[in-house]
Parts: structure tokens; sequence; C-alpha cells
């Protein structure tokens, strides 16, 4: 078995079909698909069950309403491919997807990229390529570019989908969802993988579609950046502690915490609201492992000094993020589907 398919279901009777479908015309035939039930109400378990009769690739599992976590987790526990992929029970795959992952995860390779594409239901379209210049990059410079990406989220690399995982590594580091974080819950397993992998592959064909409609998740939430991503911070600091990774990636995780409170407030945001952001960077830390910027960094955090002079680190990171979206929008036409 090549490739596990996870789908995680909750009251998806609307689209659910159609992404079926969409997976089971793949033209390699080499995969299971795990239909995950997370307790619907509507017809979704039916739907499910009736493929899985027509079927024999089909599983269906069904769990209480967890959440979309912990349905994905189920599937993990209960897949046996070499590599696992998901979809979301509105969303499509493009024919021949799996064949084109798969052709690029080879030897050294723990992840695969790809392109995807986000519709509506009037008719909008936009393809999404990786920002910044990662793909361009190789080895563990690569892997560091990615990590750095995750780390800033806002990125084509947050989602699940659109991505193989090598089974075998997340079986062996012992990767799960946290069901405990309800936004970028994906971009802190795939930061994980990465961090604990091997090489990331990318593929520049639109791979993956995303349909974008009032129920989807990004259209559901109201909160202030800052306390919505809060969780996701929290846990994505004790996943880099624990794997003794935070020091290299210290002034990254800061840029990625001061980044939510400037979006609820602006620069302003950050010199009033560094002091309930602390807690959550003034930890004690190596400092031999830290580097120049992340010294720094760390000595304001520590000093309480960071709220004071962030009007002169604010244009720094604009510059940075400015340059990063100007070198992606060159860098697009060149990587259209093939």
């Amino acid at each position: 078995m090549k490739i596990s398919v996870i789908i995680p279901c909750f009251n998806g009777e609307r689209y659910l079909s159609e992404c079926l479908n969409s997976v089971l015309c793949q033209d390699m035939a080499d995969f299971e698909l795990l239909l995950i039930d997370d307790g619907s109400t509507d017809g979704t378990l039916d739907i499910a069950r009736h493929y899985a009769q027509r079927d024999a690739r089909v599983r269906v599992l069904h769990q209480p309403n967890a959440g979309v976590s912990a349905a994905r987790n189920l599937g993990l526990d209960h897949a046996s491919g070499e590599w696992v992929t998901f979809v979301d029970c509105d969303d499509l795959l493009v024919p021949g997807a799996l064949g084109w992952m798969l052709n690029a995860a080879t030897d050294g390779v723990d992840m695969v990229v790809c392109a995807h594409e986000t519709f509506d239901a009037q008719g909008n379209r936009e393809t999404v390529y990786p920002q910044t210049c990662w793909p361009k990059k190789a080895g563990d410079a690569r892997k560091r570019a990615v990590a750095l990406r995750l780390i800033e989220g806002d990125c084509v690399l947050n989602i699940m989908c659109a991505k193989l995982h090598r089974r075998a590594l997340i079986e062996r580091e012992g990767l799960r969802l946290s069901p405990d974080v309800a936004i970028a819950e994906d971009a802190l397993f795939n930061l994980e993988a990465v961090l604990c992998g091997r090489g990331v592959a990318y593929v520049s064909r639109v791979a993956y579609r995303y349909r974008t409609h009032e129920a989807s998740a990004m259209h559901t939430h109201k909160e202030g950046a800052w306390t919505l991503h809060l969780p996701w911070l929290t846990q994505m600091r004790q996943m880099l502690m624990r794997r003794g990774m935070l020091e290299p990636y210290y002034a990254a995780f800061v840029d990625s915490a001061v980044l939510r409170l400037y979006k609820d407030a602006g620069v302003s945001g950050v010199m009033g609201g560094m002091k309930k952001a602390l807690p959550l960077l003034d930890v004690p830390l190596d400092v031999s492992r830290l580097d120049a910027r992340g010294r720094a960094v760390y000595r304001l955090i520590r000093s309480g000094a960071y709220a004071a002079v962030y009007p002169l680190i604010f244009p720094v990171q604009v510059a940075h993020r400015k340059v990063g979206e100007a070198a992606a929008h060159l860098r697009a036409p060149k990587e259209r589907p093939q």
C-alpha cells in the first residue's frame, strides 16, 4: 500500500460525493481511503458507507464529535500506507495528483509539498504557490527555510492538504495533531514533521483544489489575532523546547508572536501588548546556541526593552516581508502548472 488518503468528515453531505469521486478516479490505484466521520448529524455517514460498499479501497471509521484534529489522528492510527495525505471533505484532488506527489517522494524525502488552487461557488479561482524562495534551496537550507515559514505562519505550507508525509517518520516520532489547538494545528504538525524529517520535495503543479465558502474554517473565527493564535504559539514553543530547537529558531518565534500583536493593533499594539506576551517569550535558553540576532532579541525580551525599541525593529520586519512577497510575485509565472 503506497498511500493512505485520510478524509475527516463532519456534516459534509453537500460536497462529500464530489470529493470522494475526485480521489477514487486517480490514475494510480495503490491507495486506501480512510473516511473518518466525526459525529455528523446529517447524511455524511450514510454517503461514506455507500462508497465503502462500492469500493474495497474505502474504509469508514466513526467517532463522537471531537473535532478535525481528533479525526485526523484516528485516521493516522488506522493508516497502513507508506505515505499519508489529507483531504478535507469539501475539497477536491486534481486528476493525477497522487501520482505526481508520489513521483517526488524519492529517497531522502519525508515530505512532499504541492501548489494548490482556491475556488468558490462564484467561479473565482486563484493558484497559490509557496511564498519566499524556499523551493530554490536544497538540503538543510531548504529545511530551515520551510521551518521559518511555518513558524511565521500564514502561508501555503500551513495546511495539511496538498502534501505527502512519510508514515514511518510520523510513527517513529509519535507525531499527532493537538486537539487543543483550533487554529494552525496543521502548521504545528507540519513544522514538527519538517524538524524531525529529512528532505522536503516541491511539486509546482496544482494537485489540490481548496473550496472557500462561508462554512470554511477561515470564515468562522472572530477573535483577535493574538487570542486566536495563542494556543498555537504556546504549543509551538513547547514543541521546539522538547525537540531542543527553540534556540535556533528563537528570533523567528518572537517575530511570529509579535506579528499577532501587530495584526491586532499595529505598532501601538506591539508596544502596549508586550507585557502579556512576556510569559510566552521570556524563557530560560542556552544563550550559546543562539545566533547573533537571537541573542540580541533575547536580551531585549529579558530586559523588558523590546517594546521600547520596536519602532526601530518594525521597518526591518516590513522590508523583509515585502521583499519576500515581491520575489514570490515575480517567481509565480515560472511555477505555473506544467
